[in-house]
């Protein structure tokens, strides 16, 4: 299936670089998504160079901010760091679309079929990328997340836990920082967009309604900065209630699904192996 739309606008290259070399067999696209985060953004991308995976390949897409210097931001740094990386590519939005839509457009132009997503206001620790790429090939997982440190505004332990289809329809506790298989994003429909947030629970919903399984690393592997400025904190809190029933209208249980939606398959709810439909690629 194809996730391109006649009304997206052209996004525009306004960086890349990538080394004269054979792709790497254990590659991962790491999808940095950046709105107005100027500030920010080199710490989150400090972080991503600073992984002991080797092999990656960086793209960061630029929302069209408009309030900061965010694309110089970003082309400083990569011009600076772009050999760290197997290729490195700075995108822009034309028009803001959204986060949805922003890792959409990292996920079309990623090389790898393992994808890493991240937003430029949080951070990754050294071993986070080999961590969840590790758990999900072993694992024969459709994604894998970790446990979160939360920093910023506000310090604590995240709220992750093994992955259960039941309690995530009840309750989103993984974050979108996770590893995911490009086949099994694709397969989904990619994210959609949602007034006021919930993107991120909304993806994770699709997997539950498609029988996917990602794999639950149980280490502190990734940090999410709370701050008043996230979309978490302006938007999605004040509009919980809305959001809870848009959640039950797209994704209902299995019991009250229309006719042809995708389905929990009772026996496949909670594998160890996922029977997703898409090609999975164990390298």
């Amino acid at each position: 299936m194809t996730l391109y739309k006649p009304w997206n606008p052209a996004v525009s290259v306004a960086y890349s670089h990538q080394k004269p070399v054979k792709q790497p067999k254990d590659l991962v696209s790491i999808c940095v998504t950046n709105y107005n985060y100027s500030h920010f953004l080199p710490d989150c991308l400090n972080s991503l160079a600073a992984q002991t995976h080797k092999n990656l390949d960086l793209v960061i897409v630029d929302d069209n901010s408009t309030l900061d210097d965010s694309v110089e931001v970003a082309s400083d740094w990569l011009k600076d760091n772009a050999a760290r990386f197997y290729r490195a590519q700075l995108l822009i939005h034309k028009r803001n679309q959204g986060p949805s839509e922003a890792r959409n457009t990292a996920f079309r132009h990623a090389l790898g079929e393992h994808v890493f997503v991240i937003d430029a206001d949080n951070e990754a620790y050294p071993r986070a990328i080999a961590r969840l790429r590790a758990a999900l090939v072993g694992g024969s997982f459709d994604a894998a997340y970790s446990q979160l440190e939360l920093f910023g505004d506000r310090k604590a332990i995240g709220s992750a836990d093994i992955w259960d289809p039941e309690e995530v329809r009840e309750n989103n506790y993984v974050d979108v920082m996770a590893v995911v298989l490009k086949s099994a994003w694709e397969a989904v429909g990619g994210y959609s967009h949602i007034d006021e947030g919930w993107e991120d629970y909304d993806f994770w919903m699709k997997f539950v309604d498609a029988g996917f399984t990602p794999g639950y690393v149980p280490e502190i592997l990734c940090r999410y900065r709370v701050h008043g400025r996230s979309r978490t904190a302006t938007e999605a809190h004040v509009a919980h209630e809305q959001l809870k029933l848009i959640m039950a209208f797209r994704h209902p249980p299995r019991e009250t699904a229309a006719p042809g939606q995708a389905e929990i398959d009772g026996e496949a709810a909670v594998p160890a192996v996922s029977r997703g439909p898409h090609k999975r690629r164990r390298d």
